[in-house]
């Protein structure tokens, strides 16, 4: 094989090793890391979940990048100057990839391919859903929620990329008009927020996870969204306890769909939690954006001035 698709291997093995070996970290760290994150306020708690979601993946590439680059002054062109031993594939001066090294890039595509498949099927889910909400008569309950006709109770707002949001006759039927506009706003924030998009790239992302930490981290995403729109819900009624109510009363009246679906569903939590951090005085810690801004800086840092360290440490590695 050529140079060319020598690197190309040799850089996917790169990638796909770091990405399960960051899965097995985050495994290892997940229910610790979930515990604290309880102690932040939903919007601190959203970005912490998300930024832990795509660790396996993005700091794949990262490590990918980081020894790749100091590669590019090497005569050889190779990500690293070497052959990894003698059971290597064609002479050593082409760099071939070995068996092992193939099974872990198998596994990181096959990963990779389920995800996009996932990833592909919601979508299209979601696309299918939001035809038959516009086939259906155009009523609204205000400028962002629609009125479907059924008498299956339900609120929810569903899209990726241009969500909007729905309320059943049958449940506008059982709400005072004040828990009417509280599910109004509720689902207004969920459309604000893109909280349709986060979900749909998050269950991407947590395809490098170990399953039970995917499922855990989709299930506390689910909660901190819904966290943050009954908090909006709150701050525009002026009644936390009005929010509370509708919340209770809501749970009586519908039936939670499949967490697969492709929406965020006013009734797609956990209620209890939902109702005691919205009422208690203290919502948590909140991350200020500065933090933010620095955190991101000092990563770009630290991968700038650590590409060649690293680079050399895998190098060795390898070779000896």
């Amino acid at each position: 094989m050529s140079t060319h698709l020598s690197s190309v291997l040799h850089l996917l093995f790169i990638i796909s090793s770091a990405a399960l070996l960051l899965g097995v970290i985050c495994a290892i760290m997940s229910n610790s890391f979930i515990h604290w994150t309880s102690k932040f306020e939903a919007q601190s708690r959203l970005m912490l979940l998300r930024g832990y979601g795509v660790t396996p993946f993005i700091g794949a590439l990262v490590v990918g990048a980081m020894i790749s680059i100091p590669a590019i002054s090497h005569t050889s062109a190779l990500l690293l100057d070497h052959c990894h031993d003698n059971s290597c594939f064609g002479p050593t001066a082409s760099h071939m990839s070995t068996t092992g090294e193939l099974v872990i890039i198998g596994i990181f595509s096959c990963l990779l391919l389920r995800g996009i498949t996932r990833a592909f099927l919601q979508w299209r889910r979601s696309r299918h859903l939001l035809r038959e909400l516009n086939s259906a008569p155009l009523l609204t309950l205000s400028p962002n929620v629609q009125i479907v006709d059924t008498a299956l109770p339900f609120a929810f707002s569903l899209g990726i990329f241009n969500p909007k949001a729905a309320i059943s006759t049958q449940l506008l039927d059982e709400l005072t008009p004040e828990q009417q506009d509280i599910i109004c706003v509720h689902e207004t924030a969920h459309m604000q927020q893109r909280d349709g998009l986060y979900k749909w790239g998050l269950d991407f992302m947590c395809s490098f996870h170990w399953p039970s930490v995917r499922l855990a981290l989709l299930n506390e995403h689910a909660i901190a969204s819904e966290i943050r729109a009954d908090h909006t819900a709150a701050s525009a009624i002026q009644d936390k306890i009005a929010v509370a109510e509708t919340i209770v009363k809501v749970q009586r009246l519908m039936r939670p769909m499949s967490p697969g679906e492709p929406l965020c569903q006013f009734l797609g939590s956990q209620i209890e939690q939902r109702v005691h951090i919205l009422l208690t005085n203290s919502p948590g810690y909140e991350i200020p954006r500065n933090t933010v801004f620095s955190v991101y800086l000092f990563s770009l840092a630290l991968a700038v001035c650590g590409s060649v360290p690293l680079h050399n440490v895998i190098e060795l590695l390898i070779t000896h």
